[in-house]
């Protein structure tokens, strides 16, 4: 597993305050587990997308994540589905049974593994045939695109690009597994920002990679902009979908 850059034991409250599922997306991936079936979420953090699979679908649902203050906070939040503490180097401390699960997927995950395909044989291993692995990530597109974080901290843009897999790449790691059926859709949203509070907090990953002088004359120019009215924002992910063939 890539040796990650971010502590999340810290700022496990900060990011679940600001931090909620993509718009859409948990509809999505519910639609993916057949009732009484086995959903798993790596790299879960709080499991916003996991808890809300668990409130469309009555299903065997476990969440794994490296650390115990996410944990901590995905249990106290109230939910059907076990949160259990590991990496995605290793799948076993889910819990269930190798070829057992239909669905197994991650969001905001995948940038911190030096080798995907590592993870995707893990879960090869764990998915019925038939069942599905399900990415969300973000796209070169999404990263150059994001608002307000590319107006106000643009150097969060080469941070990202320099830590993300490319979708062709991860494409082709998960077919050399053995995985077909490649899709990729867009999830998200555009609005409007009244607050600043997000990025004051850091609820990003990436603003905690930024030099602290970037970060505070961007949140400065943001608050200052802010005082005149809502600036434009969107929060997007693209899910890139792979099937274990039946």
């Amino acid at each position: 597993m890539k040796a990650v850059s971010v502590n999340y034991d810290p700022i496990a409250r900060e990011y679940s305050t600001h931090r909620r599922a993509y718009p859409g997306l948990v509809e999505h991936l519910a639609a993916l587990v057949p009732e009484h079936g086995t959903a798993a979420e790596i790299g879960c953090g709080t499991a916003n997308h996991l808890r809300g699979i668990t409130e469309r679908v009555d299903c065997t649902a476990v969440g794994l994540d490296p650390y115990a203050g996410m944990l901590e906070i995905a249990r106290a939040a109230g939910s059907t589905a076990t949160f259990v503490q590991g990496v995605a180097d290793d799948l076993s401390p889910l819990g269930i049974a190798p070829g057992s699960a239909d669905l197994i997927f991650s969001v905001d995950m995948v940038h911190y593994l030096d080798d995907p395909s590592g993870y995707a044989a893990q879960a090869w291993n764990y998915l019925k045939p038939g069942g599905y692995f399900c990415t969300a990530t973000d796209s070169e597109w999404i990263i150059r695109n994001r608002q307000p974080m590319t107006t106000y901290f643009p150097g969060t843009v080469a941070l990202e690009l320099g830590r993300h897999h490319a979708l062709e790449r991860l494409q082709q790691a998960f077919g050399a597994v053995g995985f077909v059926a490649a899709e990729q859709r867009v999830f998200g949203e555009e609005g409007m920002l009244a607050d600043a509070s997000r990025f004051r907090d850091k609820a990003n990953s990436v603003m905690h990679l930024l030099p602290e002088q970037e970060w505070r004359d961007g949140l400065a120019r943001l608050e200052a902009d802010l005082a005149h009215g809502p600036v434009p924002s969107n929060n997007r992910t693209c899910l890139l979908t792979v099937r274990k063939p039946s």
